[in-house]
């Protein structure tokens, strides 16, 4: 299925499962199918009515490659035009990575559509990245494509062979344009601070923004981190059998709202 955003961008999106809805959102690199592959619909989908979007650049979903097409607004757009095309007025929401910075935006502009939020490895803080930096970064993507990224990846650790996939089959150039518009973006913790919503922060202890994302558990209310030991950045997706047993009872006391 498809909805059209409010600046003409299609998002791709697909449901599954029974019970209180969940949005699945998945993290830079990734497209829908990741959630499927990683084992979080076999997990879920008997508990919840599962919604994956594809955010934009990604998997099924339109793939423009100008930078002010990525603006987090827009994203946060995205998924209220999901949601409006379900009907859905309130959900839960689990952002892996860049997904929960789009849901923690979500949160800080329509906290009435959300019942609960989980966001792995993601934060709330203001990030401004070098221009140089940046500029880099984006021509790496448009001269190299994928496989620098993905290098990168399996020197942290072993890459699942889908996730390689996925990685394979994106847009260097949607890609490209979306790291120069998610490196420098407003942080929305004075937003976040006084939230009524269920907050839950999943988080590697080896992940370099662990002490932006400890900050930004500690300044929103009702806000939880829990640290993954031993892990990096990656493993608040891939390690189901430390992050479910958490997600599990936080989803049954705050997803139906």
């Amino acid at each position: 299925m498809r909805v059209t955003s409010g600046d003409g961008v299609r998002i791709a999106f697909e449901v599954m499962g029974t019970g209180p809805p969940l949005v699945l959102l998945h993290g830079f690199f990734g497209d829908r199918t990741t959630w499927r592959s990683a084992g979080h619909v076999d997990a879920l989908a008997g508990d919840h009515r599962l919604v994956l979007v594809d955010a934009r650049g990604h998997g099924g979903s339109d793939s423009p490659h100008d930078v002010d097409s990525y603006r987090i607004d827009r994203q946060v757009r995205d998924v209220v035009a999901v949601l409006d095309a379900l009907d859905i007025s309130r959900a839960a929401f689990w952002g892996a990575s860049m997904g929960g910075i789009i849901g923690l935006n979500l949160l800080a502009e329509h906290p009435e559509r959300l019942t609960a939020l989980i966001a792995g490895g993601a934060h709330g803080g203001h990030v401004a990245a070098a221009p140089a930096e940046i500029q880099q970064e984006v021509e790496l993507f448009r001269t190299r494509g994928m496989a620098p990224f993905i290098e990168m990846l399996e020197l942290q650790g072993p890459l699942p062979a889908w996730m390689r996939e996925a990685m394979q089959a994106a847009d260097p150039h949607a890609l490209a344009a979306l790291t120069a518009a998610l490196d420098d973006r407003d942080g929305v913790l004075e937003r976040l601070v006084r939230t009524p919503v269920p907050v839950l922060l999943l988080a590697g202890d080896r992940d370099p923004r662990l002490r932006s994302i400890r900050d930004t558990a500690a300044r929103v209310r009702g806000a939880t981190c829990v640290e993954l030991s031993g892990c990096g950045h990656l493993d608040t997706f891939l390690r189901l059998d430390l992050t479910l047993p958490v997600v599990r009872p936080f989803l049954a006391e705050y997803a139906a709202g």
